[in-house]
């Protein structure tokens, strides 16, 4: 007896009809290109798919375009489809090929025929996912060598028992190991890896404009048998990805070098792609949300891409098995919308699907978007998040206390209003009073040091300003300066990847504070001396030193201050320092992505050109986002970036001393005859007024700025000039009326110092046990907007 279910023929669509291109033969290969579009039966019909580059970068060339005849008439399709229809035509007979191009190109065209797609991929027998032209006998030995890492690995996993659906990270220690020697149990000169030229080739491969087309992951996702295809070589997909699996061991042990950039993100986008295609095979749940996170990694030339691709593969969350919401329905995928539309019906989806909020998990604060026009809530799914890693484990810390809500009921479901407006409940923790600048790799010490200063001035000229927190009344200079550092490096030590958790890692020990003491101490005397590190061992500098009974006190302090520095680069940099009502401190989201992540700095570049093109010659006109951006300290995250930068100042300290002054200022953030705190802000990052609080179906803590309720006027809403003296301060008039409303916006996410583990709603039981215990009287229920 048949195990099939007699209902699920009820629902096949057997007679589902899509248009398709009848690629004419020639017998010569340089003969026209021939297409006949046709409308077929999808599950009558032999047909083959072309999947191709479609990048950002490949589309933006200004050749990248070709004519074809389509049903008697002239089209134009991308250079890259034309290479692979003239390499995959016959000489004899028609072949029937789907490519998106070919069968849709006006908004209409392209919005039917993208609900139809899944079915079309999913039919077809088989996908040829097009690298591009090849390089002659060159490309063929790179696929043959390609094809022999992939052998050995399918036999190395044989041998140590990892079966062909279990994936490499949840593969035991001794079955990596037992992979890992027996695939390096082999001469160095094997795989022809003196062949350089081969190799680059190899990486060529790896690394194709071809993984960076979003389209890419549902056309191989939803494959019946994709194959990789370089003119005439070609290789099976799950041959492929054992090959990049193995490719990255060789390239440590023949080479002992990274791999290039553009061919580790080939590795990572496939790996994605094998991801979600093991997922789909064993009939696991694939979520829209983190294959956006995939696609966008992807940098597709139309931002909608990034949400619109995805929805083929897309299938509903687990998380609904924890809520009485039931699935919702998937967006339509409609070309008719705009990019903010269509975010923001991916991001009402994900919010509604999972009644939580992991849609902010490590996003971009809406100050740092490069897409305008988006409520506050809403991620800009078109650009990429920089890799510094997310806060701590989403699965853990405050993700714990909104589940331990009683009574049951008390906990209200996340909605999202027809207005695009968020509504759920949350629980105030502490207003900011104090937000410092942003921290880059370039002024991190300075901005340590001043800010340390200025919240030792602040204890000491308003003894009682922690009153409101019982915890820190009693409070030593000592435990303070701990907290302080401690929240300045997220808490967090070690070096991790950017998947890493805060969960991953441990607590730094006590023993780092005397590397910050080292740095407040050198920082002191820089200050002092009104100097910088290349002119500290000028003559009248050194003899100020020696004569000072204060600076001489301090100099067995310095020398020491490496190690906390390098944690201080690692977890500040693109972040503020806040202090609170309560004395709380904390840690804004990354509102600099390009301090934190430089491989970003081209294109945010370029965006914050257009925004801002005109020269600054006014001094009075400067604004905190020119001041950064004239940072030369900024771009010093990137090692690169730092090596050239501290060349130049040797450079410059041998031809040119004062220039070299100048320069070591530059490169500390320094501005002459500016000063930080009085500039003005035209961003919308965290500022004083702003309220932190835990949200129900929250995972960190969040800053959200409320709304007045005399609203400013259009144009002074729009503008957000607000000076740092007016952010430094919460002015008493305005206070009461924004504690009096319920709207807020979204400003970002947050490390609050002793609240990343739920500690506000932990209560202590016996024998020192502690478990959380919500007040329900102290949520309240509030708009995002």
């Amino acid at each position: 007896m048949s195990n099939r279910n007699p209902f699920s023929t009820l629902l096949e669509q057997h007679d589902l009809t899509a248009r398709l291109a009848v690629l004419q033969p020639a017998a010569n290969r340089n003969d026209p290109i021939e297409l006949t579009l046709t409308e077929a039966e999808l599950k009558k019909t032999s047909y083959e798919c072309i999947s191709y580059d479609r990048s950002s970068g490949t589309a933006a060339a200004a050749d990248n375009t070709v004519k074809v005849v389509v049903d008697g008439e002239e089209q134009t399709i991308p250079k890259q489809l034309e290479s692979a229809l003239r390499t995959f035509r016959r000489k004899e007979r028609p072949r029937i090929f789907w490519a998106d191009i070919l069968v849709g190109r006006t908004v209409e065209e392209r919005s039917a025929q993208a609900n139809l797609q899944r079915h079309v991929l999913e039919n077809a027998e088989r996908t040829l996912c097009w690298l591009g032209p090849d390089k002659g006998e060159s490309t063929a030995k790179a696929f043959e060598t390609i094809h022999e890492m992939g052998r050995r690995f399918t036999e190395a996993c044989r041998q140590v028992g990892m079966g062909p659906d279990e994936s490499l990270s949840s593969m035991t220690v001794q079955k990596m190991m037992g992979l890992r020697e027996r695939l390096l149990n082999c001469p160095f000169d094997d795989l022809n890896s003196f062949d350089f030229a081969l190799w680059r080739e190899i990486y060529d491969i790896f690394g194709a404009p071809y993984w960076k087309s979003v389209q890419c992951v549902s056309e191989i996702v939803l494959a019946r048998a994709p194959i990789i295809v370089c003119g005439r070589s070609n290789i099976r997909w799950h041959q492929y990805i054992a090959s990049s699996s193995a490719m990255p061991l060789y390239q440590a042990m023949f080479f002992r070098v990274p791999l290039l950039p553009h061919v580790f993100k080939g590795f990572e986008i496939a790996n994605e792609i094998e991801i979600a295609e093991r997922r789909r095979r064993l009939g696991q749940s694939i979520e829209l949300l983190p294959m956006i996170q995939t696609a966008r990694e992807c940098q597709p030339a139309d931002p909608r891409d990034s949400v619109f691709s995805m929805l083929h593969i897309a299938a509903p969350s687990d998380r609904v098995k924890f809520h009485a919401r039931g699935p919702q329905p998937l967006p339509a995928i409609d070309y008719a919308k705009t990019p903010q539309q269509v975010f923001v019906d991916a991001a009402r989806y994900a919010i509604l699907e999972r009644q939580d909020l992991m849609l902010w998990y490590a996003e971009r604060p809406p100050c740092a978007r490069r897409l305008k026009g988006l409520p506050s809530w809403v991620p800009d799914f078109g650009a990429v998040a920089p890799k510094t890693g997310g806060l701590f484990n989403p699965n853990a810390g405050m993700r714990r206390w909104w589940d331990e809500i009683r009574p049951a009921g008390a906990r209200k479901p996340i909605t999202v209003s027809a207005d695009d407006a968020v509504h759920l409940q949350a629980r105030p923790l502490d207003r900011i009073v104090r937000v410092s600048p942003i921290f880059t790799a370039g002024n991190a010490r300075r901005l340590c040091f001043s800010e340390f200063k200025k919240m030792l001035d602040n204890t000491s000229s308003t003894p009682n300003s922690t009153s409101s927190s019982p915890h820190y009344a009693n409070e030593t200079p000592d435990q303070k300066a701990d907290r302080f550092w401690r929240t300045l490096i997220l808490n967090a030590v070690g070096a991790q990847g950017a998947s890493a958790s805060f969960r991953d890692r441990a607590a730094p020990a006590a023993s780092l504070g005397a590397h910050f003491q080292s740095l407040v101490a050198e920082e002191g005397i820089l200050a002092a001396l009104d100097c910088t590190m290349a002119d500290l061992q000028r003559p009248e500098n050194a003899a100020r030193m020696r004569d000072s009974p204060a600076f001489m006190a301090l100099v067995p302090q310095c020398g020491r201050a490496g190690p906390y520095e390098a944690l201080l680069v690692k977890h500040a940099v693109g972040r503020r320092f806040f202090r609170t009502e309560g004395g709380r401190f904390g840690m804004s989201a990354v509102e600099d992505v390009v301090a934190a992540d430089n491989s970003l700095a081209g294109e945010e570049e370029r965006q914050e050109g257009e925004n801002r093109a005109a020269a600054i010659t006014d001094v009075s006109q400067v604004t905190e986002e020119d001041a950064r951006r004239a940072d030369m300290g900024r771009l010093m995250n990137d090692p690169v970036g730092r090596s050239m930068m501290e060349g130049f100042q040797q450079y410059l300290n041998q031809r040119d001393p004062e220039a070299a002054r100048i320069a070591a200022r530059a490169m500390r953030g320094e501005i002459p005859g500016i000063n930080e705190d009085e500039l003005v802000r035209t961003d919308g990052g965290a500022r004083a007024g702003d309220l932190v609080v835990a949200c129900v179906g929250g995972f960190f803590p969040y800053i959200l700025r409320p709304r007045p309720l005399a609203q400013p006027q259009r144009g002074e809403a729009e503008a957000g000039v607000v000076s740092q003296t007016e952010a430094g301060s919460v002015r008493p008039e305005t206070r009461e009326s924004e504690r009096d409303a319920a709207t807020y916006e979204y400003v970002g996410e947050c490390y609050l110092h002793g609240a990343m583990d739920g500690e506000d709603f932990q209560a202590s039981g016996a024998f020192g046990r502690r478990f959380f215990r919500v007040d329900t009287a102290k949520l309240v229920d509030i708009t995002i907007v």
